[in-house]
């Protein structure tokens, strides 16, 4: 169990990366910039603490995996979708105004493109990177991958849900590619880790696709865009970190691109998330700046000095 100053219980949990054994311990704080804090960890059995992720495949909705935080929703496309000709190998939004946990709720009613108070999925992914995904980018074209054919869940709670995708070989130039992602989402952020592993050495781009207007904000470290209002249903950002630097971030294919090279099956990890101007960000400025922040906090992680 993890204490505060006060002697107050802090949510935890214990990181398997799906093996048998816990790998970490983790728990969430709030500190400004250069303050420290001191936590203590003692052997104990807290009372459960209320599940703010969660995430799983979905086989009754053709095979869709989707995940979700206390503040924010996503998902990606299976196999069954893909057997009837629908294939996407983009990242799916779905916006909440609630801290509830909506997967399942949202899933069994089948109305998630209505808001009916909570929140709905007002995006649209089609054959495209959708909002923050990664495909391989050779001779100025980016290669778009098919539906994950495999899906594992390595942890689901109560406040990091880490998943595996796999994906079937498919054809990048003259020769094919084989792909894995690992994505994991924290409770209270908008940001998922992303982490590509493909089986060969070339270039690569995370990329958020296009609507006809918006507004877009590129620097060394990420890229944002803020869609045009969908009708009622509000105005969308998403943005996309690259914590080491982004090679070079361009317009091409229909996407705003951020570029990098990649090593035969050495993983790559950025961060990609979203807002919406029903869920507290107000405009493409506040949400640039709030990808901006997402940016500088990545690039000066926590220090911990363990006694």
């Amino acid at each position: 169990m993890v204490l505060t100053p006060d002697g107050d219980t802090l949510p935890c949990q214990a990181v398997t990366l799906g093996e048998e054994t816990p790998q970490s311990l983790i728990f969430q704080i709030s500190l400004i910039g250069d303050a420290s804090e001191k936590y203590q960890i003692r052997k104990g059995r807290p009372a459960p603490p209320t599940p703010q992720v969660f995430g799983r495949l979905v086989p009754e909705r053709m095979d869709d995996f989707a995940w979700e935080n206390n503040l924010i929703g996503f998902r990606m496309y299976g196999p069954a979708l893909q057997a009837t000709g629908e294939i996407s190998n983009g990242i799916d939004i779905w916006q909440k105004r609630t801290r509830d946990l909506v997967v399942d709720k949202w899933y069994k009613n089948g109305d998630y493109h209505t808001d009916h108070g909570e929140g709905l999925d007002c995006y649209k992914v089609g054959r495209t990177l959708g909002a923050g995904a990664m495909a391989p980018y050779l001779n100025d074209t980016v290669w778009l991958g098919n539906n994950f054919v495999e899906s594992r869940i390595l942890d689901n709670g109560p406040i990091r849900i880490t998943f595996e995708l796999t994906y079937a070989p498919y054809r990048v130039g003259d020769r094919p590619v084989t792909e894995k992602r690992i994505i994991s989402l924290d409770a209270n952020t908008r940001f998922n880790r992303v982490t590509e592993i493909y089986d060969r050495s070339m270039e690569a781009a995370a990329g958020i696709v296009l609507r006809d207007g918006g507004e877009r904000m590129q620097d060394g470290h990420c890229i944002a865009y803020w869609e045009p209002a969908a009708g009622n249903d509000g105005n969308t950002g998403i943005g996309v970190v690259f914590p080491e630097g982004i090679a070079q971030s361009v317009e091409n294919c229909g996407h705003l691109l951020a570029l990098t090279s990649v090593k035969a099956n050495e993983p790559f990890t950025y961060y990609t998330g979203a807002g919406w101007s029903k869920a507290g960000t107000e405009d493409a400025k506040a949400w640039f700046e709030e990808v901006k922040n997402e940016s500088a906090r990545l690039a000066a992680p926590l220090v911990v000095d363990i006694r």
